[in-house]
C-alpha cells in the first residue's frame, strides 16, 4: 500500500470479520538526508521526543495506548533503532481494532482486537519509515521508526538519537488529513472535532466561510454509532445537504433554521456538501466510530426530521468503496 493510493473502506459493524494482514517480512527504510517528523504528527498528541533504543535487539511498542483521545495511540510513537533490530508492536486490546501499515508499503499487520497480540519487523538500512493505524489515522494514530544515524526533527529541534521536545505537534493546529481532498478547499476546516459521547450533534449550514455564508460549522465531525446528527440553517441562501454515495440528501430551501437530520449506525464515514456551493468548499464530513478503515462493509442511516424519528427503521444502506488518498496540509 503505497502513501498515494491506501485503500479505504467503510469500517466493520459489529460481527464482521476483519481482512487478514500481510505476513511480516524483514523491510528495508527508505532513505534520506534528513526527516522532519512535525508534519507528519502534526494531528496527533503524546510525541513530545525521540525514545533512543540504540543497543537493543528487540523493541516494543504497544498498540492502542493512550492518547489522541482515547486508547489511540503508539507508545513510543517515535523511536530510533539500530539495523537489524526486530521492532514488535503489542496489542493493549484497548480502543477496538487497530493494525500497523507502513506509508511505504514495505510492512502490514493484520488488524487485532485482542491484548496480546504481536506483529514484528525487522529495518535492515539507516533510514526513517513512517506508519499508521489504519482505522484511525485521521485521529492521528502514527509511529515512525528511525533507523540508525539517519538525520530527523521532530520541530524545532534536530535529533541524532537525543531525547527532543516537539513543539510543533503541541502548537500545530492545520489538520494532516483532507479525506482525498474532500476539504481541501474547505478554509474553516482546521481538524475534526471530537463529539463523541454526545447523541445528538448540531451542525450549522450556511456559516461564514469560504467567502461568505457557504459553509457548514464544525465541517469535520468524530460521532458515535446511534448519533443523531442535526443540520441546522443559519444563512439567507437556499442549501441542501447531500452525500450521493449513501443515498441520503435534504431538500434544498432558504430559511434560518430549518433542520435536517440523520441518525448515523456502524463504523465509517460521510463526505456531504451542499450541491450548490460544494466547489466553493462547502463540504463537511462525519466519522462514525472507527471510521474508515480498509474493509468493506454498511454504514446505516436513518433519516430523522426536527429531532423526532420519522421511520423506525434505517431507510437504506450505503457501502462504499474508498480510495482514500492521505493529502497532508502544506505548510
Amino acid at each position: 500500500m503505497s502513501t498515494t493510493t491506501r485503500r479505504r473502506f467503510l469500517a466493520a459493524t459489529a460481527g464482521v470479520t476483519l481482512g487478514a494482514g500481510l505476513a511480516s517480512s524483514p523491510a528495508a527504510a527508505q532513505s534520506d538526508d534528513e526527516t522532519d517528523l512535525s508534519s507528519w504528527f502534526a494531528n496527533s498528541d503524546g510525541v513530545p521526543e525521540l525514545a533512543d533504543a540504540r543497543g537493543q535487539s528487540s523493541v516494543e511498542i504497544s498498540v492502542g495506548a493512550e492518547g489522541n483521545g482515547g486508547a489511540y495511540a503508539f507508545d513510543p510513537a517515535a523511536v530510533r533503532v539500530d539495523p537489524g533490530t526486530t521492532v514488535v508492536w503489542t496489542w493493549t486490546g484497548a480502543g477496538g481494532t487497530h493494525n500497523v501499515v507502513a506509508e511505504d508499503g514495505s510492512f502490514e499487520s493484520e488488524y487485532y482486537d485482542s491484548s496480546g497480540e504481536t506483529f514484528e519487523t525487522t529495518l535492515d538500512s539507516d533510514g526513517v519509515v513512517r506508519y499508521v493505524c489504519a482505522p484511525h489515522e485521521a485521529m492521528g494514530m502514527k509511529g515512525a521508526l528511525v533507523v540508525g544515524d539517519a538525520a530527523v526533527s521532530l520541530g524545532e529541534s534536530e535529533t541524532t538519537g537525543t531525547t527532543e521536545t516537539n513543539s510543533a505537534t503541541e502548537t500545530a493546529s492545520a489538520p494532516g488529513e483532507t479525506y482525498d481532498g474532500w476539504l481541501a478547499d474547505t478554509d474553516n476546516y482546521d481538524g475534526v472535532v471530537d463529539r463523541r459521547g454526545e447523541s445528538e450533534v448540531l451542525v450549522e449550514v450556511g456559516a461564514q466561510g469560504n467567502g461568505g455564508q457557504y459553509a457548514f460549522d464544525p465541517p469535520a465531525i468524530h460521532v458515535d454509532p446511534g448519533t443523531t446528527v442535526v443540520w441546522e440553517w443559519v444563512g439567507d441562501l437556499r442549501y441542501d445537504v447531500a452525500d450521493p454515495e449513501l443515498g441520503f440528501e435534504s431538500e434544498q430551501v432558504a430559511g434560518s433554521g430549518h433542520r435536517f437530520a440523520v441518525e448515523f449506525d456502524g463504523h465509517g464515514l460521510s463526505t456531504y456538501e451542499c450541491t450548490e456551493y460544494g466547489e466553493q468548499g462547502m463540504r463537511g464530513v462525519v466519522v462514525v466510530g472507527a471510521g474508515p478503515t480498509k474493509e468493506l462493509s454498511t454504514l446505516g442511516y436513518t433519516v430523522v426530521g426536527g429531532g423526532a424519528l420519522l421511520f423506525g427503521g434505517p431507510l437504506a444502506y450505503g457501502v462504499r468503496e474508498h480510495f482514500r488518498n492521505a493529502t497532508t496540509s502544506v505548510d
